[in-house]
């Protein structure tokens, strides 16, 4: 084995794609400085940190005179340190300590405020971070917040990641990086350009969502530098260079050179490129990837080339090899790697790879008791070697078209009743059958709705629909669809059955939960699919809060072995907004929000849809927001509820509740804005000589009999005044 001897730190590699030198157009990374490229694109401002080492003020190099940055010294009389080796020149270096026995010192900078640096349009926050320590606590970089209600920061967290925070109204849209790796540079920038917000990560994309909510700006709060400007804590420890804040959002191509050239100009002294870790032996399945690494220090840029039984791989030129293997042509090949810099070259130690061809049952489809008209779900999960197939069996009979990992059974009869289902799963090298799962199928107790609201709910196959409709006496929750009754739960709280009225137009009631109350529905497949689904719910606040409240989730913890949570919920905010929540067996959760104020004492309509591919907010039959999120994990372990937060009874909801449905399928724009108009009602006031019709939405018709027929009057706008002199007309809503 080699000596390993690190040496100087090179720049992060993010998750999603290695660090490269980039070339954008007829400029070079090489050719131009990176303050000439900076101010070439008219920032706003611009701190490079060059400033003497005994100053005490930050020149803002894009207007000398304007936006002057000062160094403010914490309790122990620390200043942040000028003149630390950085992008070009120099950097400042925040140093946080706690000696023994005291308290934690911290330091910062601080720019007073100005409009010039809280654009309402168009923005773009860029720079570069060097972290020096990770703490136990989440730790501000660079925010511009007045409050927690207003502006944005970026911070660092203990897991590594540096996370984008833009304060909306108390809320917020939280975008992930790539993790950074301690003692290297790091190129971060954020862009709205108006309809988009996008993070990048050295000069790559690493997250994006369209049509954010309406930005809250900082409206009186300092540009502050290493620490948070909205608590006064969460202290930075490390360096920080070239922050420049833009009115404008600047392009990927301007990202991507800047961080080029900024690649190039990073001061350290030169040092040849040494291996600090091996690549290690590994085992993967046959079509699956086999990942490798390397750690090497030296002077930038670092190139990488790796190789199979010695003949170099295409395009396998990053620190990470991800090499999907084939057990034909890889059973125990060896990996090497060669890293090279302009001052020499390291070749790694061999590893070994070992292709397995097995395959490892992970789930097996359980037994489940289904009424009639209803349907079912099983599923089967295989690991190990690719190709995998499915064929699902009734009986001893194979069930054509049936290929999927899910199975779904649909209008469900009493013939089907005690039917078994398995699935043979397959490879060219392995077989294995699951266990047989039993359905049972029982008779409805509870009537299809042949009217109103729950009508059109049941039109559109929901896989279950409570109505919470019960009286004050009831244990359960029924579920209209048939299969999923839930459990209406008091716990440390109340539940009022029987609240009037309900949702608008129907006679029905709904109830009413404050405190730890829920109901429960236990967990089911059906309810958490591997695919689309919907859901949608009524809800009506009783009052706002401080802290986030848990009005509907099906979240559950620890699936599959993973840490952090997993599922959704959807939030009341402490600004009385709603937003849903996505997890990922973590607690790095993606945000799906719009800017929907919620009105206290009225019923509003809230509805998410995944369609495979990209999540949807509605509320009250409007479209909210979009957002991509791949890594998302149905809930796997935990019960649905609806009134609080899985089983800590977290953060209550103070309301009323009603209607409530899931799906396993996207419903459309079109079918949404279907439900919420049902509950369409025509308001009526009388003035001395006047009669005032409202409506929300819809065509205003007329008549002169009671039963019609109706004549569009498509003219006529909310609110319409009818004279009360004339003649006798009837009046309704159409709503498409």
């Amino acid at each position: 084995m080699k000596l390993r001897i690190p040496l100087f730190p090179q720049i992060n590699r993010w998750l999603s794609g290695a660090a490269v030198l980039l070339v954008c157009g007829a400029a070079t990374a090489s050719a131009d400085s990176y303050a000439e490229t900076v101010l070439a694109d008219n920032p706003v401002a611009y701190y490079r940190f060059e400033d003497a080492a005994d100053s005490m003020a930050i020149t803002n190099a894009a207007n000398p005179e304007w936006h002057l940055g000062y160094l403010l010294f914490d309790e122990a009389g620390n200043y942040p340190k000028l003149q630390q080796p950085g992008i070009e020149n120099n950097s400042v270096a925040f140093h946080l300590y706690t000696p023994e026995g005291g308290v934690e010192q911290r330091s910062f900078i601080e720019v007073t405020y100005a409009e010039e640096l809280n654009p309402s349009g168009p923005f773009t926050i860029e720079f570069w971070a060097r972290v020096t320590s990770w703490g136990a606590g989440n730790r501000c970089i660079v925010g511009n917040v007045s409050d927690f209600n207003n502006g944005w920061w970026f911070r660092q967290e203990p897991g590594a990641t540096p996370r984008w925070l833009y304060v909306q109204n108390g809320g917020g849209i939280y975008m992930a990086g790539g993790s950074i790796t301690s003692k290297e540079w790091a190129h971060l920038v954020v862009t709205y350009d108006g309809s988009t917000i996008r993070f990048y990560g050295n000069g790559q994309q690493q997250w994006s969502v369209a049509n954010p909510p309406t930005p809250a700006i900082n409206l009186g709060g300092p540009l502050r530098i290493g620490g948070n400007s909205a608590t006064g804590d969460g202290f930075f420890d490390g360096n920080v260079d070239e922050l420049a804040i833009y009115a404008s959002a600047l392009t990927e191509d301007q990202v991507k050179l800047h961080y080029a050239v900024g690649l190039t100009n990073i001061t350290l002294p030169p040092a040849p490129a040494v291996i600090t870790a091996d690549p290690e032996a590994t085992e993967a399945y046959s079509g699956r990837a086999a990942t490798f690494s390397v750690t090497a220090d030296g002077a930038l840029p670092l190139s990488y080339q790796w190789y199979k039984n010695a003949e170099p791989i295409p395009g396998a030129n990053e620190d990470v090899l991800n090499y999907v293997c084939n057990y034909e042509t890889d059973n125990n090949a060896v990996f090497t790697v060669v890293v090279t810099n302009a001052y020499g070259s390291d070749t790694s130690e061999p590893a070994t790879l070992t292709v397995l061809t097995n395959l490892i049952l992970e789930a097996s489809p359980d037994s489940v008791t289904r009424t009639v008209g209803g349907k079912a779900a099983f599923i089967a999960v295989a690991g190990g070697a690719l190709p995998v197939t499915y064929q699902w069996y009734k009986g001893t009979t194979p069930l054509p078209g049936a290929t999927n990992q899910m199975l779904w059974v649909s209008n469900l009869t009493p013939a089907d009743d005690q039917t078994t289902y398995y699935a043979k799963i397959s490879n060219p090298w392995d077989t294995l059958d699951t266990g047989p799962a039993t359905l049972t199928v029982v008779e409805r107790t509870t009537p299809v709705p042949d009217s109103g609201y729950a009508k059109v709910v049941m039109l559109d196959d929901p896989v279950g629909y409570w109505r919470l409709n019960e009286p004050d006496w009831s244990f359960y929750a029924v579920d209209s669809a048939g299969n999923f009754d839930g459990e209406y739960t008091p716990g440390e709280g109340t539940i009022t059955y029987g609240v009037m009225p309900g949702i608008p137009r129907e006679t029905d009631p709904a109830i009413a939960v404050s405190g730890k109350a829920e109901v429960r529905v236990p967990w089911a497949l059906e309810l958490n699919p591997h695919g689309p689904f919907s859901v949608e719910v009524w809800l009506k606040p009783a009052s706002f809060s401080a802290e986030y409240r848990n009005v509907f989730t099906s979240m559950g913890l620890g699936q599959g072995g993973g840490s952090g949570p997993n599922g959704w919920l959807l939030y009341q905010q402490p600004n009385n907004t709603l937003i849903w929540v996505l997890f990922s067996r973590g607690w790095n959760a993606a945000w799906l929000g719009g800017s929907w104020d919620l009105e206290l004492g009225a019923w509003h309509h809230a509805v998410m849809t995944y369609d495979g591919s990209v999540f949807r907010s509605y509320i009250n039959g409007q479209f909210g927001a979009e957002l991509i999120y791949a890594a998302f994990v149905p809930n796997g372990d935990g019960y649905a509820s609806f009134g609080h937060r899985f089983s800590d009874g977290g953060a209550p909801f103070d309301g009323a509740l009603d209607d409530i449905a899931f799906y396993n399928k996207a419903l459309t724009a079109d079918q949404i804005q279907a439900h919420y108009y049902a509950t369409v009602k025509l308001g009526l006031q009388q003035t001395d000589n006047n009669l005032i019709l409202s409506w929300p939405f819809g065509t205003l018709q007329q008549s002169d009999q009671v039963d019609g027929p109706y004549a569009d009057l498509s003219a006529a706008t909310s609110p319409h005044t009818v004279p009360i002199g004339n003649a006798a007309k009837y009046y309704r809503v159409k709503v498409q």
